[in-house]
């Protein structure tokens, strides 16, 4: 009989819980992945969504990401390690772009409100070069890092993060 793995368990919330809102009519899937990357033997599972009421060309976008390395399978799989430190990665982000570096500060103070003192919240700043001389805008990615495996136990925890990543790209969007 086969087990699913943590990774799997927590595979099927995390997209059950996006999917819902989507069939909901909140967001917008726009991307999925689920990758097994032979060269570590790691699985990554990656959904990606937009705000349906955001306006614009060029609306912010979620990705949440969940990660799990052949330590953690195998551990797993193969009992070699307890159960209560095994898990899986779970990265938030988000991709919008922004015309100053002062926007960077408001966005950090935005969703430090929303998320409160966790998770560590990284802004990496990026722009094509125009020899023209055309007005920069940055494209921002904004991570989120939670700082520890999450598993089973953390499943409702999982729920209440796809909420609070809903509301920030709300709040990204201008929407709330």
């Amino acid at each position: 009989m086969f087990d699913p793995t943590i990774y799997e368990n927590m595979k099927v919330a995390l997209e059950g819980a996006v999917y819902d809102l989507d069939l909901a009519g909140a967001i917008l899937v726009t991307a999925r992945k689920d990758r097994v990357d032979l060269a570590t033997m790691s699985r990554e599972y990656r959904i990606e969504f937009q705000d349906r009421e955001a306006r614009g060309g060029e609306k912010p976008a979620a990705r949440m990401t969940l990660l799990a390395s052949a330590s953690d399978l195998a551990g797993e799989v193969l009992e070699l390690a307890p159960i209560e430190r095994l898990g899986c990665l779970l990265r938030v982000s988000f991709a919008l772009y922004v015309d100053s570096l002062a926007e960077c500060e408001e966005i950090a103070d935005m969703l430090v409100d929303v998320w409160g003192g966790r998770p560590e919240i990284r802004q990496s700043l990026s722009f094509v070069y125009d020899p023209e001389g055309a007005p920069i805008r940055y494209e921002n990615t904004v991570t989120l890092d939670f700082g520890r495996k999450i598993n089973e136990d953390n499943v409702e925890d999982l729920v209440s993060i796809v909420d609070h990543t809903v509301l920030s790209l709300r709040r990204l969007s201008g929407q709330e």
